[in-house]
């Protein structure tokens, strides 16, 4: 089916997943800036700066919590998306009006830009049916295994990064002459040197939910490569691994667009090349 047969969705999903992306995006910048912050105050020997930093990180986290929230709507929103359209591309079906009702109301008043896509976005040649949504969602499974093992490997480079900032941090700490800056200083620098810390874990966790939606869309690959070619492939089997699959996509940040946009004319000659698909 194309994207005029689903009424917009693959507008209304682009849409959906570059907000969370762009939020999830902004909430780590914004943690990036801080620690930059947090280096500087640390250097920098006056006690209403260094003060200043200490405040600003005791805010810092409920503002990265919020985005990160309004990003994980967002996500769940798109990921419904998403999910109607492989259904529907996959089994042949017409989405119930009042779903698709419900969905769309999600965009009301914004104007959705097109969707990138790259004709035809599933290389399945299989008829609607159980075995072809096991092929296209093995091929779903496998950009996100790729793509997914990228920014793993990414976030945990920053997280040493920003690790070792941390140490630094603390080595290099200082306190002034007097008794009572000392006691302001120390208190501030302490919170500061705890938010390079949590934003050096933050860091690896995030990389640890990529890690980990990379492996679940591994095993989602294998398990589908082998049901696409199965005759007798029952509807539950293929249900279980799609939606498997949807769990641990809802589990991660969104892949981001751009390392989508750059690997995706090499992810696709190679899946389609090496599943004798003609482009």
């Amino acid at each position: 089916m194309n994207s005029s047969e689903h009424q917009g969705l693959p507008h209304l999903r682009n849409h959906l997943f570059l907000r969370a992306e762009h939020l999830w995006e902004f909430s780590i910048l914004l943690a990036v800036g801080m620690l930059a912050v947090t280096i500087v105050g640390l250097w920098v020997n006056k006690p209403f700066i260094v003060s200043t930093v200490g405040l600003v990180a005791l805010v810092f986290p409920v503002a990265v919590s919020w985005m990160r929230e309004a990003a994980n709507v967002a996500q769940l929103r798109a990921d419904k998306c998403r999910r109607l359209i492989l259904l529907s591309d996959g089994l042949g079906h017409e989405i119930a009006p009042a779903e698709l009702a419900e969905v769309r109301a999600w965009g009301l008043g914004v104007k959705l830009d097109q969707a990138p896509f790259v004709k035809p976005y599933y290389s399945s040649t299989l008829p609607f049916g159980f075995q072809r949504l096991a092929d296209i969602s093995a091929e779903a499974a496998f950009f996100t295994e790729q793509l997914a093992g990228r920014m793993a490997t990414a976030l945990k480079s920053a997280f040493y990064v920003a690790l070792v900032a941390a140490i630094v941090a603390l080595a290099l700490i200082d306190f002034p002459g007097s008794a009572v800056q000392s006691s302001i200083v120390l208190g501030a620098k302490s919170v500061a040197i705890f938010l390079a810390f949590l934003i050096s874990g933050d860091f690896l966790l995030i990389a640890n939910k990529y890690s980990d939606l990379r492996d679940a869309a591994q095993r989602a690959y294998q398990r589908c490569a082998r049901l696409r070619t199965d005759g007798n492939v029952s509807a539950g089997e293929v249900r279980a691994v799609v939606e498997d699959h949807g769990v641990s996509l809802t589990h991660c940040p969104p892949v981001p667009s751009w390392l989508y946009s750059y690997y995706r004319d090499e992810l696709n000659s190679i899946y389609r090349q090496s599943h004798h698909v003609d482009k």
